[in-house]
């Protein structure tokens, strides 16, 4: 079997490398766009006026994201304080992927793979861009905190005190809407399974934990959707549809790309495992055949479309939407992740009959529906919680097709292949980080781009791993010519805007 792979000093010695890594990667990356927006006199009109402004170009950043709002702020004035939470936030997201899929050499290796295998446009719009990590990024995983939480309450009827869970969700509710909202909709899930846990087996456990988690999340919800930017703005920049054809034309055209097509590598893991599964616990042919059918026409057709979509089209990185895609071919793709997803639903009920497993399932597919009805603003960040759900279950799968194989010698064996294969992946993207970190320190004296308002003359050599792939015009003069000039405590704390 696979047995749980305690937490002994070599995983500390993971986590803290792991942490430091990420600590270093924080001085590296280059800001963009919104974070210099947030760094200027814009940001600071916004944070002394309650983050509402009428001038129309504000945009979304006048809103109620308090707490992103104010911790991008200082991360873009204290380089200090972003390589601590930045560090911080990414290796407790990791350890939760790890810790609550079983704690298993599986789950280490998948956890950890996590920011590798990662779609480009996540590793630009979430690690790689602070506006982008500081508002999706610690939001979800103070959620999977707290499945991590509730789990263990189920398990040994002991929590934290209860104040801890209103903490917890008050805060992860004033980051980004979608979030804030999907808080509640958790707390009341998790108050409906204690009562009927304690109906059908038998027990009493209190409800307090999940009522004041509940009670946290809506007070947030609250305190975020009073900002009266919600109603009152002026601008274009939010746009809703009420057509059920510009919600699949949406569908179509942006969103099924970024929630299905592009997470080939976890599709095609959940595919194999599913596979094996299937052959080793399925006594029924006829479903058997099913699942080892699709699985096999899902794993061939994703990662031949993503190579053809590689190779053929491009993507305008400024919205993130393809330029001149062939409708006919976005329409199939877009038909064939509907089917995806329902066999992976008809999937998971046959093969993992689990409730957090289809907590998991509807979660992926919660958090991505609300941005079929939004034509505007449409980008990548908004469908990072429904893949970090998806790549749960996905490590979940993969951890029962190991175990019913009963394969532990070997996956012993090739552990440490495996991860040293990790390693010099996570060594390639610090070289490329830096090298990016040098080309850009060089270009941003250019005295044209600091003193004339000219726009910069080249990309760095690696744009996948710089917001918005490097679009020359994000980038601020003021900001840099300010930042070149840095002394030691300005690293702590540099409270210049020009």
């Amino acid at each position: 079997m696979n047995k749980p792979f305690r937490f002994h000093l070599n995983n500390k010695v993971i986590f803290s490398i792991l942490y430091l890594y990420f600590f270093i990667t924080s001085f590296l990356i280059i800001p963009a766009g919104d974070d210099f927006f947030w760094w200027g006199k814009p940001g600071h009109y916004l944070l002394t006026h309650h983050f509402y402004g009428l001038d129309s170009s504000f945009g979304g950043s006048s809103n109620g994201r308090y707490l992103g709002n104010l911790l991008e702020i200082l991360i873009m004035h204290s380089p200090i304080f972003a390589a601590i939470f930045y560090a911080s936030i990414v290796t407790i997201f990791i350890w939760c992927l790890w810790y609550l899929t079983g704690r298993t050499k599986i789950s280490l290796i998948m956890a950890l793979a996590f920011f590798i295998t990662l779609q480009s446009g996540y590793v630009q719009s979430i690690f790689m861009w602070f506006a982008g990590f500081v508002n999706y990024l610690p939001p979800i995983s103070l959620l999977l905190l707290y499945c991590i939480m509730f789990k263990k309450y189920i398990k040994t009827n002991y929590s934290l005190p209860a104040v801890i869970f209103f903490i917890m969700s008050f805060v992860g509710g004033l980051f980004v809407e979608h979030m804030t909202l999907y808080q509640i909709f958790v707390g009341f899930i998790s108050i409906g399974f204690v009562n009927l846990w304690n109906k059908y087996k038998n027990t009493n456990l209190s409800r307090n934990i999940t009522y004041a988690y509940t009670l946290g999340a809506v007070s947030s919800a609250i305190f975020m959707f009073v900002n009266p930017a919600y109603y009152f703005s002026r601008n274009e920049y939010r746009k809703v549809s009420f057509s059920l054809d510009k919600y699949f034309e949406s569908y179509v055209n942006t969103t099924h790309f970024w929630i299905i097509t592009f997470n080939y590598f976890i599709i095609t893991l959940i595919c194999l495992s599913l596979i094996v599964i299937a052959l080793k616990e399925i006594k029924s042919k006829r479903i058997q055949y099913f699942i080892i059918i699709f699985d096999t026409f899902f794993a061939i057709y994703y990662l031949s479309i993503n190579l053809y979509l590689k190779l053929n089209c491009k993507i305008n990185y400024i919205n993130y939407q393809f330029v001149q895609i062939n409708p006919h071919f976005a329409l199939i793709d877009g038909l064939l992740g509907i089917l995806f997803y329902l066999f992976l639903i008809a999937s998971t009920a046959l093969v993992l009959k689990r409730f957090d497993t289809y907590f998991y399932l509807l979660s992926t597919i919660a958090l991505f529906i609300p941005f079929l009805f939004i034509l505007s603003p449409i980008f990548i960040c908004e469908y990072f919680s429904s893949f970090v759900f998806l790549y749960i279950l996905g490590i979940i799968y993969v951890n029962k097709a190991v175990a019913i194989v009963n394969i532990d010698t070997l996956v012993y064996k090739i552990f440490k292949i495996i991860m040293s294969g990790i390693v010099l992946s996570y060594a390639l993207v610090m070289f490329i980080v830096i090298a990016n970190y040098q080309t850009n320190m060089n270009r941003v004296k250019d005295p044209d781009f600091l003193y004339a308002a000219k726009t910069l003359g080249y990309k760095v050599p690696y744009p996948g791993f710089v917001s918005q792939n490097d679009e020359l015009m994000m980038q601020s003069p003021l900001y840099w010519h300010n930042r070149l000039n840095y002394k030691l405590n300005d690293y702590f704390y540099n409270g210049n805007y020009k």
